[in-house]
Formats: C-alpha cells, sequence, structure tokens
C-alpha cells in the first residue's frame, strides 16, 4: 500500500509530497497533473523490475520530457520518495516464504541526466536508500486511526536500521544493501543503469524483496477497447494486464478456480451481477476456452436472450468488466490507478460503481479484516463532476473519506527571478480519513478546498462548461 509520495522534477511535479489513504478520489480539469501522478507511480513501479532504460520509455513522452522544464529548461534530476506499507508475509517465484518483521519502509530514489559521450545522454541511478519507519514516526498510521487487529495483523516494527544506502566511499559513490537475514553487499554507483531493487529477485533479503513485489503491483489501468475485444491466446498471463488484452483468459481461470458444485461459474456470478447493476440490459456472462481455436472468448447474453462476443461489446462495458474482474479477483493485490471511472457507466449508477470499489480496498478501521488478505488500495481521477457528486453527501462533504482537488499553481522564486507553475492536491473540507491523515502530517493550517469551489465544479453540469 502506498501511503505517501513525494516528488521532485518530474513533469509538472516541484517539492511535492501527499499522504494518502486506500482509497483516493482525485478530481481536476485537464492538464491539472492528475495523469502525471499515475505517471510517476507507473515509473516508480517499472524501476523495482526493469533497468532505468526500459523503465523510462514505457511512461508516457519522452525521457527528456519526464525531467521538469522551466525557464531555465530541463532539470538534471527526478527525486522520488515513497512510503509503503508492505504485506506482512511474502513469497518468492521459487516458492520461499517470510514473515517480515517490519512492514513500514520509506524508499527514496533519484534519477539523474548524465552525458557519457558528446551527443549521447543517458538516465541514470544517482542514488538509493530504504529505511524503517519507526513506530513513534509513523504519522500515517496515526492520522488513519486502525483498528487493533489491523495494527497487530500488518503493522510491524522491529527493524530500527537502514536496509539499502547510498554511502560515499573511498573507490567512489556505492550502493550499500545491509544485512537482513544474510550477510550485506554493495555495488558501485557511479554508473547505475538500474536501481538495486531491480537486482532483489528472491528472499534471500527479505524487506527489501517485499518492498519491490510491494511496488511491481503498483498498476495502471490503461484499458485499450481494441484488446479487450479480441480473443486471450493459450498462453495469456493469469493476471489482468494494463491494457486488459487477457481479459478473456482471466475471466476463464477465475471461474475455474472459483467453481463450485453450488455455484459452477464462481465468482463470474458476483462479476455478473455487478456488471448488470451497473449497464441494465446484461443477463448474463460467460467465459470459456474454444478448442478450436485454442482461444479464450467472453460472450455476453443481453435482454433480447441473444448471445454476444465481446467483439460488438461497447467500449465502456469492456472498460467496467476489466475493472470488476480485477477486483473480484481473489489473487489481486497492490495499487490500482484507474482513470476517468466514468467512462461508459450512466451517471445515475456511478455510486454503485463506487460502491464496489469501495468494497474491494483494504480499510485499516475495520475489525473483521483477514490477516491473510493482500492489502488492496485503489486511486481514481477523474475530471467529471458527476463524479465528485457520487463521493459528496448532502452538505458537499467527503462521502466516502478522500476526495483531493488537482490543480495548477504558480511559484514566484525571487532568488532566480521566475515564476514557476507546478501540480498541487487539495483535500475537500470534510472529516475524513484524509484530512486526519493530513493533520496529521502536515498541521492544522491545511490548504483546504472550500464547499465554493465544489459547487462551481458540480455547476458545471447544469452550464455545460
Amino acid at each position: 500500500m502506498l501511503t505517501r509520495i513525494e516528488i521532485d522534477g518530474f513533469k509538472s511535479f516541484e517539492n511535492f509530497s501527499i499522504d494518502l489513504a486506500p482509497f483516493v478520489a482525485i478530481l481536476g480539469t485537464n492538464a491539472a497533473g492528475k495523469s502525471n501522478l499515475f505517471d510517476a507511480i507507473q515509473l516508480l513501479s517499472n524501476l523495482a523490475t526493469q533497468d532505468v532504460s526500459s523503465a523510462v520509455k514505457q511512461v508516457r513522452g519522452e525521457p527528456l520530457e519526464l525531467f521538469r522544464l522551466t525557464s531555465r529548461g530541463h532539470s538534471t534530476q527526478i527525486r522520488f520518495a515513497v512510503e509503503a506499507l508492505i504485506d506482512p508475509k511474502v513469497t518468492d517465484p521459487w516458492g520461499s516464504q517470510v514473515n517480515l518483521s517490519h512492514t513500514r519502509i520509506r524508499y527514496e530514489v533519484v534519477l539523474e541526466r548524465r552525458v557519457i559521450r558528446p551527443g549521447v545522454e543517458r538516465v541514470m541511478v544517482a542514488s538509493e536508500a530504504a529505511t524503517p519507519i519507526l513506530r513513534n514516526e509513523d504519522d500515517w498510521a496515526r492520522g488513519l486511526k486502525p483498528s487493533s487487529s489491523f495494527r497487530t495483523n500488518f503493522l510491524k516494527y522491529k527493524r530500527t536500521r537502514p536496509f539499502l544506502t547510498t554511502d560515499t566511499e573511498p573507490q567512489g559513490p556505492t550502493f550499500n544493501v545491509h544485512q537482513d537475514g544474510k550477510a550485506g553487499r554493495n555495488r558501485p554507483a557511479s554508473a547505475a543503469e538500474a536501481t538495486v531493487l531491480y537486482s532483489i529477485t528472491n528472499t534471500e533479503f527479505p524487506h527489501l524483496f517485499a518492498l519491490r513485489e510491494e511496488m511491481r503491483n503498483w498498476r495502471l489501468l490503461q484499458l485499450d477497447p481494441v484488446l479487450l475485444r479480441r480473443p486471450a491466446p493459450l498462453m495469456a498471463p493469469d493476471l489482468l494486464t494494463s491494457d486488459g488484452a487477457n481479459l478473456a483468459a482471466v475471466l476463464t481461470r477465475l471461474k475455474v478456480e472459483t467453481a463450485t458444485d453450488a455455484r459452477p461459474q464462481g465468482v463470474i456470478a458476483d462479476i455478473e451481477t455487478d456488471l448488470g447493476a451497473l449497464i441494465p440490459g446484461i443477463q448474463t456472462l460467460d467465459a470459456k476456452f474454444d478448442e478450436t481455436t485454442r482461444e479464450y472468448r467472453i460472450e455476453l447474453t443481453m435482454k433480447d436472450g441473444l448471445p454476444y462476443s465481446s467483439r460488438v461489446v461497447s467500449d465502456g462495458t469492456l472498460r467496467i468488466l476489466a475493472l470488476l474482474t480485477l477486483l473480484n479477483d481473489p489473487q489481486h493485490r497492490g495499487l490500482v490507478c484507474f482513470e476517468e471511472p466514468e467512462n461508459g457507466v450512466h451517471p445515475a449508477r456511478l455510486k454503485k460503481l463506487i460502491g464496489n470499489l469501495l468494497d474491494v480496498v483494504t480499510h485499516p478501521g475495520h475489525d473483521d479484516l483477514d490477516p491473510d488478505s493482500p492489502l488492496c488500495q485503489l486511486l481514481l481521477n477523474s475530471h467529471s463532476p458527476v463524479v465528485l457528486s457520487a463521493l459528496l453527501d448532502r452538505d458537499l462533504n467527503s462521502a466516502h473519506d478522500p476526495v483531493l482537488f488537482a490543480d495548477v499553481t504558480s511559484i514566484i522564486d525571487p532568488a532566480e527571478h521566475e515564476t514557476r507553475r507546478h501540480t498541487r492536491l487539495r483535500p475537500v473540507m470534510t472529516g475524513s480519513h484524509q484530512e486526519n491523515l493530513l493533520k496529521e502530517t502536515t498541521g492544522p493550517n491545511l490548504n483546504y478546498v472550500s464547499h465554493h469551489e465544489v459547487q462551481q465544479l458540480l455547476d458545471t453540469v447544469n452550464t455545460g462548461a
């Protein structure tokens, strides 16, 4: 679970920081930086499992465009820091499982543009660190007021020494992986083209591996209707991919793995019910393997009783089906970033969709959490006033904890004689967990979104703006 992110020098962010609850909705106009935040999360996830060159190429924009642009040109460094709550158990690809003694970790990484020869530039890792968050320093846990069972099962604070540091040695800067069950190790940091996390592929260093797994499971859903329509090949991945190309295969797997005598369709029946509630007209949902073509296929039956393949279903229906599939998958864990949930859903049914989303998020305040359940988190972004109205009560307070507004504001820098634009996030004025969390970490003088600003966005529904 991503509990805090700090960004400096990436796209529209300068000295940006925000603490995050398990469910967060971010509202704002186009070009406010909502998607840039998701891009930052995606880049961090990529850096945990890919070399730097591959990681930056998968983010929107050319590598140079990821570095913040001001009147003086592009910045030379991007600094990220994240704080995470990791699952207390971790299993590596060889089946080795470890129970962790510490589950709150802060990770920092600095990317730097370097000219390696005339006309050739590379992005490299300049420094990297992972340190334990101590109990008495854990503002996030205090702000969210978790239940006693959540504290017992998920919040563990045994470690005091760093897991990873970047140190200055006689031979130059060095990444030092500190002892964590096994002896530590070090490697040069002068020309690093990958993060240290990228190299931690098993439980030899269990806490760093758990952090890597946590970041690997930060997913930005960029569902492609063209790919969602197609049958999935026999060797498609088990977990839903970011573009949704393997949706038919995932649905078939879920039906097989969760089927019982009483429920032969397994969780497919739950997905079918939720989909029908959001998109009336859908009667049944099925997914199966076609022996003739050796492909997985999706079939929907409508009110007229006729079956339709995914090839003729609307874009919005397929997007919602993919999201419901992911959220009903018992193997699902980690953070999901989802853009514009309103697409394909009738405005009157958005509250139902948001209720579905809230049901699968881990709520630290609940007493009945299964200690073996994976931690699940959801970040939404939208520019729709209809989504905003679905998140608020009659008094324009947040009905579902966290609602943040994204906008772009100016920084006046007298020393540099310039004015710079940057993205900021502000909470809607409410008594939510997100407000308590921000008060805990930034003090009582929060910069809130006023009820007047909320009403202005809601009024655009009537004005057609």
